[in-house]
């Protein structure tokens, strides 16, 4: 037989998991300015993917002006952009650039 102590510690873990997924969630929608957002968003790409070509610096720029159109949902390319980073530490710019090229045609946007 489950206590009362064991149930209401359960239900307490629950509703921290629920509000902790919730915010991540809401996040964006909660956000002060899209415009700052996106403003980091290159900061964020070249540093974070360890950007050392020109070309690739060019790709970054592409996105983040695609990005600022609402060419290219953001959520897609900050999760391509965390993918890569965890998945291939050590260089993470070529499988980002692939993924996220691929990522962006199956929802119909092509990243030239």
């Amino acid at each position: 037989m489950i206590s009362t102590e064991h149930t209401s510690q359960r239900m307490a873990i629950l509703g921290c998991a629920f509000a902790f997924i919730l915010g991540i969630l809401l996040q964006p929608l909660l956000s002060k300015a899209h415009g700052v957002e996106v403003a980091d968003l290159k900061d964020q790409l070249e540093k974070g993917l360890q950007a050392r070509l020109e070309r690739e610096f060019v790709f970054v720029e592409r996105v983040v002006t695609m990005v600022e159109k609402d060419e290219l949902p953001l959520v897609l390319v900050r999760s391509t952009f965390n993918w890569a980073r965890h998945k291939h530490k050590e260089y993470p710019f070529p499988y980002f650039e692939r993924a996220l090229k691929i990522r962006a045609r199956r929802v119909g946007v092509v990243i030239q």
